[in-house]
Formats: C-alpha cells, sequence, structure tokens
C-alpha cells in the first residue's frame, strides 16, 4: 500500500525495522513477485506484461547473504558476465574493494571457492558479489541490507564500493546501517508495508520524525 516513482539516475534508502516491507518491495522490483493490486511499472508499461529475464537483465542484486558457487573467484565474479575478460574481473574487483583481497589469495582469481565461500568471511563474500555487480554493469542496482551483518571496517569498505557502484545508475537499497542512508539522493521510511516518512537525508535529519527517531536510537546504542 505505497506509492513510490523512482527517478533515473536516483539513489533511494529504504529504512524500517524487521517486518516493514523493505526485502518485499525489492522482490516486486526484481519482479521475484508480483503485486496482489496496483502495479509495477518501467517508463510506463507494467512488469507484468513484459519479459522478466529480459528485465532482470537490466538489474544487479546484491542481498545481505549473497550466495558463492563452488569454482574459483573468477568464476563466481564471472556470474555478472560470464564473457568477461581477466582485466575486466580484475577492474570489476578494484572497484569493489576487493582487488588486494583477491591478489592476496594463494591462486588470485584461480582460487578455488567450495560452495556458499565458507572459506571467505562474510565481508569479503559481499565485496566478491559487490564485484560481481560492477561487472553486470546493469542500469539498476537492488541492495538488500548490504552490510548489516559486516563489522564496521568491513562494512565502510563496502560502503566506499557502494558508492562508486551507484555512480550514474538507480539504486534502491534497503539498508540496516543507517550510515548508508546518509549518503543516498532519498530517504523512504517504510511501516508494516506504508511510507511513512520520505525526502533528503539532510532535511529529515534536520526533522524530529521517524528518520531522526530512527539515527536518534542508533547513536544510543552505540
Amino acid at each position: 500500500d505505497l506509492d513510490l516513482t523512482l527517478v533515473p539516475g536516483e539513489r533511494v534508502a529504504l529504512v524500517g525495522g524487521s517486518g516493514a516491507g523493505k526485502s518485499t518491495l525489492l522482490a516486486l522490483l526484481m519482479r521475484l513477485a508480483d503485486p496482489t493490486a496496483g502495479r509495477v511499472s518501467v517508463g510506463g508499461v507494467d512488469l507484468r506484461d513484459g519479459d522478466a529475464a529480459a528485465w532482470r537483465r537490466r538489474v544487479a542484486w546484491v542481498s545481505q547473504r549473497p550466495r558463492l558457487v563452488a569454482g574459483t573467484v573468477a568464476d563466481n565474479v564471472r556470474m555478472g558476465d560470464p564473457a568477461a575478460s581477466d582485466s575486466r574481473v580484475w577492474a570489476a574487483l578494484r572497484d569493489a574493494t576487493a582487488e588486494d583481497l583477491v591478489r592476496g589469495l594463494p591462486a588470485g582469481l584461480d582460487t578455488a571457492v567450495g560452495e556458499g565461500g565458507a572459506e571467505l568471511s562474510a565481508g569479503e563474500r559481499q565485496r566478491i558479489a559487490l564485484a560481481r555487480a560492477f561487472l553486470r554493469d546493469a542500469p539498476v542496482v537492488l541492495l538488500d541490507e548490504p552490510t548489516a551483518s559486516l563489522d564496521p571496517e568491513g562494512a565502510a569498505l563496502v560502503g566506499d564500493a557502494i558508492a562508486r557502484l551507484s555512480e550514474g545508475r538507480t539504486v534502491v537499497m534497503a539498508v540496516h546501517r543507517l550510515a548508508l542512508a546518509l549518503r543516498a539522493d532519498r530517504v523512504v521510511v517504510l511501516e508494516e508495508g506504508r511510507i511513512v516518512e520520505r525526502g533528503s537525508p539532510a532535511d529529515l535529519t534536520a526533522g524530529a520524525g521517524a528518520f531522526r527517531a530512527q539515527l536518534d536510537a542508533a547513536g544510543a546504542r552505540a
């Protein structure tokens, strides 16, 4: 039960507690689910009237717990573009602040990664997933709480990579850490599937609404 228009090239942060509807909204945008009422449209065309696979090729998706498959590091990054050269893979890793990480592995790009990437930390897996998104070079990027499970150092590295990934793209990110929301162009606060507040980070921070209250609560917990 919400009305939201995304502008090309805009970075939008979705903020709200567990169950607020952030992940559901991302699923609708990916067309992993269809709305039971209303519609999700792109350029005036209802997503249900188009080719779902074609739409998803225009979207890069990074989840809170990205899936890595059994294979090499290069195999996992090339899930974004199977035809990519090694030089493009390295460029994607560099943009994702993962180049030094991979160069330090025993076999570099050819290092074996087990199913699920158990050999890597959560932050390292997230940066590999971001490299995959850079390689995909899609105009739309959806991020589902990409720093929620990371320590402060890992979250900072991923946050810097997300800032680079956002350049020239339309980005919608569900965020747990409000520092990411402060780097967005617009913040949308959700409660029980409805928008209760929206605006620029500066305006919402200066106000006395839901976003300001969440910032204050996060500061108190810190």
